[in-house]
């Protein structure tokens, strides 16, 4: 395709603006105009590829420039028509305008040719680096009618986008509320990091061949005094809107493996500690360096820590979250999958990847009228872990019996449920420690 029109201030330095939005919002409100008269429909992606000012952290502004004008050039070149615009907003930030769409699934073809574009690994040196952009649409006129507002919600939507492992998002009303409360989070989460304020409560893990305790996974409960109990998927979708996930992964790990320490040396239980990640925690190549400065730190044996991944979809799609996977098998951690919405389809591709172990949800196996079948398809799903090599780790047990026919299935581990609520760490060593024997 031909070049589009552009519409962009002069490539951002230390000494620029960090957004200059001002070239593009004057190019594109009489486009708006435009279509304004016709009656006809215009779309917006902003592209937000946040590797540029780590580039410029690492590299330098040069090498950093170099990289922006490649990928507004793949940008220009293999998604956008003559008559379309194109703007770079910022340093990381780039807007693609389509001046004319028939709907948003247009849009959404667009921003999929993009992250195409965009798909392959920028070189420096010998050193791979991926873009990996998020994007976000804004239609007009449903979503905005002025150049204003729909630059407003297209990034409201990329900051959506940033935590889907599509990473496309088109804007929708109902998003409004929640964006301001993820912002709300931010600034909470900031202060809670740095406070040292997260809280966490252990779950026991039981060995059903042996009968007993041999670890715990570590719950995060962040308590906020306006907001209460916060979930885990929100904290960390915070800290990755804040650019936080390193700080706050540190602060859980270092929190986990401290009580872990406790455990052993005061109350004489030699466990394993699970710490839950989301899979879009993995895009940020500087985990596994967290993970061994707090092993180091706390003197414990990576095979006795557990990173139990969540949101497995984002390794189908992200090559930076498989080689952070690879990177923390090499430091002899254990790697479990629990991933409450896995599709059994998705162990053909995860079944390449270092992963050791397999948590599953037994609870809905305990529907009336459900026990003969349910009991064949548990069977099965523990056989296939088996050929796969996975350990399984069953949750939602709600009783002696089905721990015992688990045992018999050939299930390896329990998790909590009938056994009691997970317990903070004082708690947890009044139960199970050795005085409490």
């Amino acid at each position: 395709m031909s070049s589009a029109q552009r519409a962009e201030p002069a490539p951002a330095s230390p000494d620029s603006p960090e957004a200059d939005v001002t070239p593009l919002l004057e190019a594109l409100r009489p486009l708006v105009e435009k279509r304004r008269t016709d009656g006809r429909k215009l779309a917006l992606l902003l592209i937000e590829c946040a590797v540029i000012g780590r580039i410029d952290g690492v590299w330098g502004y040069q090498v950093g420039d170099a990289v922006r004008e490649r990928i507004a050039a793949a940008l220009r070149t293999d998604v956008l028509r003559a008559d379309d615009l194109f703007g770079c907003i910022g340093r990381d930030d780039f807007a693609c305008v389509l001046s004319t769409v028939e709907d948003s699934a247009v849009a959404v073809l667009a921003a999929e040719k993009s992250l195409r574009a965009l798909g392959s690994p920028f070189w420096i040196g010998e050193d791979e680096i991926f873009a990996c952009p998020a994007i976000g649409i804004a239609m007009f006129p449903q979503h905005g009618d002025s150049a204003e507002s729909l630059l407003q919600r297209a990034k409201s939507a990329c900051m959506v986008a940033g935590g889907m492992a599509q990473r496309i998002a088109e804007y929708a009303e109902d998003r409004q509320n929640s964006e301001a409360l993820r912002l709300l989070n931010e600034n909470r989460l900031r202060t809670a990091v740095s406070e040292d304020a997260l809280e966490l409560v252990f779950q026991p893990q039981y060995d059903l061949r042996l009968g007993q305790i041999m670890g715990a996974e570590s719950l995060l409960r962040w308590r906020d005094p306006a907001l209460d109990v916060i979930p885990p998927v929100d904290a960390f979708a915070a800290a990755e809107a804040a650019g936080k996930v390193a700080e706050l992964v540190s602060s859980l790990l270092n929190r986990a493996l401290r009580n872990c320490s406790e455990f052993r040396y005061s109350a004489g239980l030699d466990l394993r500690i699970a710490v839950n990640l989301p899979g879009c925690s993995l895009r940020h190549t500087e985990i596994p360096d967290v993970v061994e400065r707090a092993l180091g730190t706390w003197g414990l044996r990576p095979g006795r820590l557990v990173v139990e991944v969540g949101q497995t979809s984002v390794l189908g799609t992200d090559p930076v979250a498989r080689e952070t996977l690879g990177r923390l098998k090499k430091i002899g951690l254990k790697l479990s999958i629990d991933d409450a919405n896995l599709a059994l389809s998705s162990l053909f591709w995860l079944a390449s990847l270092p992963f050791q172990e397999i948590k599953i949800d037994v609870s809905p196996a305990h529907a009336p009228g459900s026990a003969a079948h349910s009991e064949r398809i548990m069977q099965s799903i523990i056989e296939l872990a088996r050929h796969l090599k996975l350990a399984v780790v069953a949750l939602g047990v709600p009783d002696e019996a089905t721990a015992t026919r688990l045992k018999e299935l050939g299930c390896d581990y329990m998790q909590g449920d009938y056994k009691g609520p997970a317990l903070d760490a004082r708690a947890f060593v009044a139960r199970f420690g050795l005085d409490a024997q």
